[in-house]
Protein backbone atom coordinates (compact mmCIF):
# COMPACT_ATOMS: atom_id res chain seq x y z
CA UNK A 1 0.00 0.00 0.00
CA UNK A 2 1.12 3.45 -0.87
CA UNK A 3 2.05 5.88 2.29
CA UNK A 4 2.03 9.70 1.86
CA UNK A 5 2.84 12.26 4.52
CA UNK A 6 1.37 15.51 6.15
CA UNK A 7 3.60 17.81 7.66
CA UNK A 8 1.67 20.57 9.32
CA UNK A 9 2.74 22.83 12.11
CA UNK A 10 -1.29 23.58 13.26
CA UNK A 11 -4.15 21.05 14.71
CA UNK A 12 -6.01 21.67 11.38
CA UNK A 13 -5.43 18.98 8.54
CA UNK A 14 -4.53 16.37 11.48
CA UNK A 15 -7.73 16.56 13.43
CA UNK A 16 -9.53 16.25 10.38
CA UNK A 17 -7.67 13.08 9.28
CA UNK A 18 -7.88 11.04 12.38
CA UNK A 19 -11.43 11.50 11.99
CA UNK A 20 -11.70 9.83 8.35
CA UNK A 21 -10.59 6.02 8.95
CA UNK A 22 -10.75 5.65 5.17
CA UNK A 23 -7.81 8.42 4.72
CA UNK A 24 -6.18 8.00 8.64
CA UNK A 25 -4.39 4.73 7.01
CA UNK A 26 -2.89 6.13 4.29
CA UNK A 27 -1.51 8.87 5.75
CA UNK A 28 1.45 9.80 8.20
CA UNK A 29 1.56 12.82 10.13
CA UNK A 30 4.65 15.15 11.40
CA UNK A 31 4.02 17.80 13.26
CA UNK A 32 7.43 18.72 14.74
CA UNK A 33 10.59 20.06 13.22
CA UNK A 34 12.35 18.03 14.98
CA UNK A 35 11.19 14.40 13.36
CA UNK A 36 11.48 16.08 9.40
CA UNK A 37 14.45 14.05 9.09
CA UNK A 38 15.37 11.57 6.29
CA UNK A 39 16.05 9.16 8.60
CA UNK A 40 12.28 8.87 9.36
CA UNK A 41 11.38 9.74 5.19
CA UNK A 42 13.27 7.08 4.80
CA UNK A 43 11.31 4.68 7.17
CA UNK A 44 7.99 5.61 6.28
CA UNK A 45 9.21 5.84 1.92
CA UNK A 46 6.21 8.36 1.13
CA UNK A 47 5.10 8.96 -2.21
CA UNK A 48 4.12 12.15 -1.67
CA UNK A 49 5.09 14.83 1.51
CA UNK A 50 2.07 17.68 1.74
CA UNK A 51 2.78 20.67 3.72
CA UNK A 52 -0.24 22.47 4.80
CA UNK A 53 0.44 25.15 7.21
CA UNK A 54 4.19 24.60 7.53
CA UNK A 55 5.95 27.46 9.60
CA UNK A 56 9.65 26.27 9.15
CA UNK A 57 12.05 26.03 5.85
CA UNK A 58 12.21 22.98 3.81
CA UNK A 59 15.66 21.76 3.46
CA UNK A 60 16.32 20.99 -0.34
CA UNK A 61 17.83 17.45 0.97
CA UNK A 62 14.06 16.75 1.50
CA UNK A 63 12.65 18.22 -1.84
CA UNK A 64 15.02 16.88 -3.93
CA UNK A 65 14.26 13.58 -2.90
CA UNK A 66 10.38 13.33 -2.37
CA UNK A 67 8.14 15.05 -4.02
CA UNK A 68 7.06 17.82 -1.68
CA UNK A 69 4.03 19.80 -2.39
CA UNK A 70 2.88 23.60 -0.59
CA UNK A 71 -0.54 25.02 -0.34
CA UNK A 72 -0.98 28.48 -0.57
CA UNK A 73 -4.38 30.52 -0.19
CA UNK A 74 -3.59 33.08 -3.15
CA UNK A 75 -4.16 33.08 -7.10
CA UNK A 76 -0.09 32.62 -7.71
CA UNK A 77 2.38 34.34 -9.04
CA UNK A 78 -0.06 36.98 -7.42
CA UNK A 79 0.35 37.51 -3.20
CA UNK A 80 3.49 35.55 -2.36
CA UNK A 81 4.79 35.39 1.29
CA UNK A 82 2.77 35.81 4.60
CA UNK A 83 -0.50 36.05 5.96
CA UNK A 84 -2.51 35.43 2.88
CA UNK A 85 -5.38 34.95 3.77
CA UNK A 86 -5.63 38.35 6.22
CA UNK A 87 -3.66 40.16 3.17
CA UNK A 88 -6.64 38.93 0.12
CA UNK A 89 -9.17 40.26 2.87
CA UNK A 90 -7.64 43.42 3.83
CA UNK A 91 -7.85 44.35 0.37
CA UNK A 92 -11.44 43.86 -0.34
CA UNK A 93 -10.76 40.37 -2.25
CA UNK A 94 -14.00 37.91 -1.19
CA UNK A 95 -12.76 35.05 -3.17
CA UNK A 96 -9.30 33.44 -3.28
CA UNK A 97 -7.69 30.06 -4.55
CA UNK A 98 -5.78 27.79 -2.78
CA UNK A 99 -2.46 26.76 -5.11
CA UNK A 100 -1.02 23.33 -4.57
CA UNK A 101 2.72 23.73 -5.54
CA UNK A 102 5.81 22.25 -5.85
CA UNK A 103 8.21 23.15 -3.48
CA UNK A 104 11.73 24.96 -4.21
CA UNK A 105 14.19 26.82 -2.83
CA UNK A 106 11.85 30.00 -3.50
CA UNK A 107 8.99 30.22 -0.88
CA UNK A 108 5.54 30.64 -3.31
CA UNK A 109 7.39 30.21 -6.16
CA UNK A 110 7.12 26.62 -7.59
CA UNK A 111 5.15 25.24 -10.48
CA UNK A 112 1.43 24.86 -9.75
CA UNK A 113 -0.21 21.28 -9.99
CA UNK A 114 -3.43 22.73 -9.94
CA UNK A 115 -5.92 25.59 -8.37
CA UNK A 116 -9.43 25.55 -6.36
CA UNK A 117 -11.63 28.48 -6.01
CA UNK A 118 -12.16 29.37 -2.13
CA UNK A 119 -14.95 31.90 -0.54
CA UNK A 120 -13.56 34.85 1.96
CA UNK A 121 -16.82 34.69 3.75
CA UNK A 122 -17.17 34.61 7.36
CA UNK A 123 -15.26 35.16 10.58
CA UNK A 124 -11.22 33.40 10.25
CA UNK A 125 -11.96 30.02 11.87
CA UNK A 126 -14.93 29.68 9.60
CA UNK A 127 -12.31 30.57 6.43
CA UNK A 128 -9.89 28.34 8.61
CA UNK A 129 -11.96 25.04 8.44
CA UNK A 130 -13.41 26.16 5.36
CA UNK A 131 -9.66 26.37 4.00
CA UNK A 132 -8.49 23.07 5.58
CA UNK A 133 -11.50 20.80 4.32
CA UNK A 134 -10.39 22.29 0.54
CA UNK A 135 -6.80 21.15 1.06
CA UNK A 136 -7.44 17.91 1.95
CA UNK A 137 -9.79 17.35 -0.89
CA UNK A 138 -7.43 18.42 -3.29
CA UNK A 139 -4.52 16.15 -1.37
CA UNK A 140 -7.11 13.08 -1.79
CA UNK A 141 -6.69 14.48 -5.87
CA UNK A 142 -2.98 13.17 -5.47
CA UNK A 143 -3.68 9.60 -4.38
CA UNK A 144 -6.05 9.64 -7.37
CA UNK A 145 -4.35 10.55 -10.31
CA UNK A 146 -0.61 11.79 -11.50
CA UNK A 147 -0.44 15.68 -12.12
CA UNK A 148 1.97 17.41 -13.73
CA UNK A 149 3.20 21.23 -12.11
CA UNK A 150 3.24 24.03 -14.64
CA UNK A 151 5.46 27.01 -14.25
CA UNK A 152 4.10 30.17 -12.43
CA UNK A 153 2.23 32.30 -15.41
CA UNK A 154 1.95 36.17 -14.75
CA UNK A 155 2.64 39.13 -12.55
CA UNK A 156 4.91 38.10 -9.34
CA UNK A 157 3.19 40.41 -5.90
CA UNK A 158 4.37 39.95 -2.84
CA UNK A 159 2.95 40.31 0.83
CA UNK A 160 4.61 40.56 4.48
CA UNK A 161 3.58 38.81 7.04
CA UNK A 162 1.37 40.82 9.36
CA UNK A 163 2.77 41.87 12.32
CA UNK A 164 0.82 42.31 16.13
CA UNK A 165 1.03 46.15 16.01
CA UNK A 166 -1.02 45.99 12.53
CA UNK A 167 -3.89 44.01 14.31
CA UNK A 168 -4.70 48.06 15.87
CA UNK A 169 -8.20 49.51 15.13
CA UNK A 170 -8.85 52.75 13.64
CA UNK A 171 -11.91 54.14 14.13
CA UNK A 172 -11.30 56.29 11.02
CA UNK A 173 -11.77 53.50 8.81
CA UNK A 174 -15.18 52.99 7.24
CA UNK A 175 -17.37 49.78 9.15
CA UNK A 176 -16.68 47.72 6.28
CA UNK A 177 -12.83 47.60 6.86
CA UNK A 178 -13.48 47.18 10.64
CA UNK A 179 -15.47 44.49 10.30
CA UNK A 180 -13.08 43.12 7.95
CA UNK A 181 -10.46 43.72 10.44
CA UNK A 182 -11.59 42.14 13.54
CA UNK A 183 -12.95 38.90 11.84
CA UNK A 184 -9.97 37.89 9.61
CA UNK A 185 -7.86 38.00 12.44
CA UNK A 186 -10.73 35.56 14.55
CA UNK A 187 -8.34 32.56 14.69
CA UNK A 188 -7.28 30.36 17.40
CA UNK A 189 -2.78 31.34 17.84
CA UNK A 190 -3.72 34.73 15.90
CA UNK A 191 -3.26 38.36 17.51
CA UNK A 192 -6.70 39.36 17.50
CA UNK A 193 -7.62 43.10 16.43
CA UNK A 194 -7.90 45.40 19.36
CA UNK A 195 -7.97 49.35 20.46
CA UNK A 196 -6.42 50.93 23.32
CA UNK A 197 -5.25 53.87 24.98
CA UNK A 198 -2.93 54.65 27.97
CA UNK A 199 -5.35 52.40 30.52
CA UNK A 200 -7.16 49.72 28.51
CA UNK A 201 -6.91 47.38 25.70
CA UNK A 202 -10.16 46.42 24.23
CA UNK A 203 -9.81 43.08 21.75
CA UNK A 204 -12.34 42.50 19.70
CA UNK A 205 -13.67 38.83 18.03
CA UNK A 206 -17.03 36.63 16.94
CA UNK A 207 -17.94 39.77 14.40
CA UNK A 208 -21.30 40.37 12.93
CA UNK A 209 -22.27 43.18 10.34
CA UNK A 210 -25.77 43.61 11.31
CA UNK A 211 -27.37 46.51 9.15
CA UNK A 212 -25.11 49.19 9.47
CA UNK A 213 -23.83 48.08 12.93
CA UNK A 214 -20.84 45.55 14.59
CA UNK A 215 -21.93 43.57 17.13
CA UNK A 216 -18.84 41.35 18.63
CA UNK A 217 -17.48 40.46 21.86
CA UNK A 218 -14.89 42.20 23.56
CA UNK A 219 -12.71 41.80 26.43
CA UNK A 220 -11.71 44.91 28.21
CA UNK A 221 -8.12 44.86 30.05
CA UNK A 222 -6.29 47.21 32.01
CA UNK A 223 -2.90 47.24 30.86
CA UNK A 224 -0.02 46.70 33.01
CA UNK A 225 2.16 49.84 34.45
CA UNK A 226 6.03 49.82 33.66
Amino acid sequence: MKKYLIVTSTKYISEIIEKKKNLKKYFFIINKKKNLTLKNLGKIKPKYIFFPHWRHKIGKNIFKKYPCIGFHSTPLPYGRGGSPIQNMIIRGFKKTKICAIQITENIDAGPIYFKKAMSLKGDGETIMFRMNSTILKMIQIFLKKKIYPKKQIGKVTFFKRRKAKQSKIFFNNSLSKIYDQIRMLDIDGYPKAYFENKKYKVTFRSANFVGSKIKCSALIEKKSIR
